[in-house]
């Protein structure tokens, strides 16, 4: 595993492929983890790199475990595409698209939403409705391995919760549909639709896991952005990598230069 800035060589070699697209995570790749949610910002120099390579590459696209208009919204730029819920939303040209099936568990995800408000009355504790996922976050919580744990204990004692897919993240436990939909199928799928030649992936956590096998499987490249949280798989998967959202902010405009200077 080596730094991307050490290996900025490949890197160019892989974005002179026409046509190439660059795809990111948003948490804690282009925007710090915060507290909750609702406090997290993109960084400016983010935003501003991705907005100019928006106009240049085939493809810019923000794949997140957010709902994709609140995804959308937090990135704020037209030109790009956004995958949401983990790839269970799509949004492009001004329309979400859901993966199948999907929206048949909405009534069961309020339903499972109400019957955890009212069983987990743990102090810091965040239950998330994303319209087709719930995310339970225990980041504020005091003792966040006795939240973890009574999270869990609580779904598996759920007739309500049983169909549903049970993925942790950083600080959170998700509910998702059982849907074949992940940031891997979200990723190649952009890949198909763009016909890409060249791709980059950016990520930090372990549900970008999938996004990086099929990057590899592409013969693209996987970056992992390392943070305080960073799980030590998510660094295993990746062909290189950057050390946080600064880092990805410096790395963004030496590529939307390199591109620049290619056309």
């Amino acid at each position: 595993m080596s730094y991307l800035f050490d290996n900025l060589g490949a890197i160019a070699g892989i974005s002179s492929r026409s046509p190439f697209g660059l795809i990111t995570d948003i948490d804690g790749t282009i925007s710090a983890i915060a507290p909750s949610p609702l406090q997290a910002v993109v960084h400016p120099g983010c935003r501003a790199q991705l907005s100019r390579l928006a106009g240049r590459l085939a493809l810019v696209a923000a794949v997140s475990g957010r709902p994709v208009a609140e995804a959308k919204e937090m990135v704020g730029i037209d030109d790009m595409v956004y995958i949401g819920n983990h790839g269970l939303e799509r949004w492009r040209d001004g329309v979400t698209e859901y993966a199948g099936g999907v929206e048949a568990y909405r009534a069961q995800l309020a339903s499972l939403r109400d019957e955890l408000a009212g069983s987990l009355s743990l102090a810091g504790l965040q239950i998330e409705d994303k319209g087709v996922s719930l995310s339970i976050h225990y980041r504020n919580c005091p003792d966040r391995q006795r939240a973890r744990e009574s999270i869990l204990n609580r779904i598996g004692a759920s007739n309500t919760a049983k169909p549903f897919y049970i993925v942790e993240g950083k600080m959170v436990v998700e509910l998702r549909p059982p849907v074949e939909a992940d940031k891997g199928s979200a990723v190649k799928g952009l890949i198909r639709d763009y016909g890409l030649c060249g791709g980059l992936y950016l990520g930090d956590d372990a549900s970008d896991i999938d996004a990086f096998r099929v990057m590899h499987g592409e013969g693209f490249a996987a970056v992992a952005v390392l943070g305080e949280e960073s799980r030590d798989e998510v660094a295993r998967e990746a062909d290189c990598t950057l050390n946080g959202v600064s880092d990805v902010a410096r790395f963004l405009e030496w590529l939307a230069g390199a591109v620049g200077n290619a056309e």
